[in-house]
């Protein structure tokens, strides 16, 4: 039997309390719901997701097990089904079923039946119905083994010990032998011990999960410390690898067999990102990368690259305490989660530092078996709060359609007596985000979840028992964490706003901030342009990044009879060339330039009119 396309169960009813004296009441309806339970509470809610259009059978039985039949029902868009049960053939009375639910031909999900819910409602005649719900897990991965992992910690700060907390899970109905998980930190991050023996490799530690039976799930803690004199405001990361990891869609049918990925190196002068192929296949087409500096793109156009399988390219900046971040496409059909991506903060002593924009972007982790979580080191911080990841570019909070959400729920007991019971709700913008989509995370303490109406999450501490912040400052602190997908393609500048309520046993809630995420696309700033101080001023750059002649255009000038100069400088200020607009045309050859950042400035009549960056490759 195929499991990816027939899941099958029987469940036998046996009737109580059968005597000789006392015949055992006639079956009249089996119905009920088959549902997927996206809470795990075994319940129906009104939320999720019906089992559609598929059969139910039921073998039926009479008191004696002569007389069979066979009846069959269908759910409707709900997951509702219902099977009328007729009087045996000899005039009889069915009265036992043994009941399998068939999905649909074309159904190629791996669903697993979690909650069997059978009750007998007995009518007021001689016979009872018999009420059977079912609910699924169904996993929207291809039935092979797969861990889902999740970390995270809720604060981290220079001098002191921070505990991150990993949570794992068999996500399938399949039993995973020895999975094991590889942590890797950022240094100079000193991880001094885990709830779990490890193996070191420099900065990667590998745990031993050992065998996953079907939905197993676990937790495990890990003690890092901060050194000292680490600057307040720096990101560190840490990745999370789960295996095995080799479970991935199909490829497409137009697949190259080419598969992406990008790496950073920071050394004393610049940093340096390697684009490579891996795969097995060469590119047959070009794809497009972008750089990132801070918030300003390095290009008025995309880049375009083509390598063959195991190629590759560097593209150099300056280490000059920026924030750069370069991403690549990925070849159409590939089988792979998420965007190559890869990035560098405070690279190098020649210039300022430039924090707190790593979490403004898409981390690329969205493989089940992938987490990577990044947290700025902080001296003192709200206790109460809830962050959103990504958290978006600029004062909007930009980030692109159909990107997942990751919300963080810190809380910390600022009380004087210890908090017995926690409950953490959260009610979601349903119309905006997809609640079907909620994937609880990796926590501070054991929880209990469930989701009410509307969209309200709820997340229960019983029995927590959390010091006040006087008796013990580091224990009455926790945190929890779960991702959402948007709806798909949530239109342009919509705002997703989010707050959630935190319950101390019977105190009235403490309510957090409220989140902001605006939905937007070409929302970073182009290096081009990005300084002008003329009004109405337009500068055009063409190619960009460019290997060879390059043509300015200032574009929208109030009087171009007016003599511009164009400069080109390196970024340690040395200047490169220098040349005279004609009219409003400046045209160079930079074939000779060695490939990496430069800056430009635009003078007229000795003012200065317009700054920005150019890429040679």
């Amino acid at each position: 039997m195929n499991t990816r396309k027939i899941l099958t169960l029987l469940l036998l009813v046996f009737l109580a309390g059968r005597s000789i004296a006392q015949p055992p009441p006639a079956l009249n309806n089996i119905y009920g719901n088959l549902f997927q339970d996206i809470d795990g509470d075994c319940i129906w809610d009104p939320f999720e997701i019906g089992m559609e259009n598929w059969t139910m059978r039921a073998i039926v039985f009479d008191s004696l097990g002569l007389d069979i039949d066979t009846l069959y029902g269908t759910t409707d868009a709900d997951g509702y089904y219902a099977i009328v049960v007729p009087p045996t053939q000899q005039g009889g009375s069915f009265i036992e079923a043994y009941l399998s639910p068939l999905p649909p031909p074309d159904f190629d999900e791996n669903c697993t039946i979690v909650c069997e819910n059978i009750e007998r409602v007995f009518s007021g005649g001689p016979g009872f119905d018999m009420v059977a719900n079912i609910g699924f897990h169904c996993d929207t991965l291809p039935p092979c083994p797969t861990v889902e992992i999740d970390i995270a910690s809720g604060i981290l700060r220079p001098c002191f010990e921070t505990t991150f907390y990993l949570n794992y899970r068999n996500n399938t109905s399949l039993v995973i032998t020895d999975a094991t998980v590889e942590l890797t930190f950022d240094q100079p991050l000193q991880v001094n011990s885990a709830s779990l023996p490890y193996t070191a490799n420099g900065n990667v530690y590998t745990f031993d999960l050992g065998d996953l039976t079907a939905f197993q799930s676990g937790n495990f803690t890990v003690k890092v410390f901060t050194p000292c004199d680490e600057p307040v405001g720096q990101t560190y990361c840490v990745e999370a690898h789960a295996f095995p990891d080799t479970c991935q869609a199909p490829p497409g049918a137009n697949w190259d067999g080419s598969s992406i990925t990008v790496a950073v190196d920071c050394n004393d002068d610049q940093v340096i990102f390697t684009l490579r192929n891996v795969g097995p296949g060469n590119m047959s087409a070009p794809l497009e990368y972008i750089v990132i500096e801070d918030n300003v793109l390095l290009m008025q156009s995309p880049g375009q690259f083509q390598l063959n399988s195991n190629e590759s390219m560097q593209f150099e900046y300056p280490a000059n305490g920026s924030f750069y971040r370069f991403e690549a496409q990925q070849s159409p059909g590939a089988p792979n989660f998420g965007i190559p991506a890869a990035w560098a903060e405070g690279c190098g002593d020649t210039g300022p530092q430039s924090l707190g924009f790593v979490n403004q972007y898409n981390l690329g982790d969205d493989a089940p078996w992938l987490d990577i979580f990044c947290i700025e080191s902080v001296n003192s911080y709200d206790p109460n709060d809830k962050q959103g990841f990504p958290r978006g570019v600029g004062e909007a909070h930009y980030i692109d359609q159909n990107v997942d959400i990751e919300y963080l729920i810190r809380f910390q007991n600022t009380g004087t007596a210890p908090a017995i019971n926690i409950e953490i709700r959260d009610t979601l913008p349903v119309q905006w985000l997809d609640p079907n989509t909620v994937r609880t995370g990796a926590s501070s303490h054991p929880y209990e979840f469930d989701m009410a109406g509307n969209g309200v999450m709820v997340f229960k501490f019983p029995n927590i028992n959390l010091p006040d912040s006087n008796a013990n400052l580091e224990a009455s602190q926790g945190f929890v964490k779960f991702r959402i997908s948007q709806r798909k393609d949530v239109p342009l500048e919509t705002e997703i706003t989010n707050s959630a309520a935190i319950f101390f046993d019977f105190n009235d809630p403490i309510i957090t901030n409220q989140t902001l995420h605006t939905v937007g696309k070409d929302y970073l700033i182009l290096s081009g342009t990005q300084e002008n101080f003329l009004p109405g001023l337009e500068i055009q750059v063409m190619p960009h990044p460019f290997r060879g002649e390059v043509t300015v255009l200032a574009n929208n000038m109030d009087d171009t009879g007016s003599e511009l100069e164009f400069t080109l400088v390196s970024t340690l200020g040395r200047q490169v060339l220098r040349g005279t607009f004609s009219g409003n045309r400046f045209i160079f050859d930079g074939s000779q330039l060695p490939a990496g950042l430069y800056g430009y400035e635009i003078h007229r009549q000795g003012q200065l009119a317009a700054t920005g960056k150019l890429l040679k490759m």
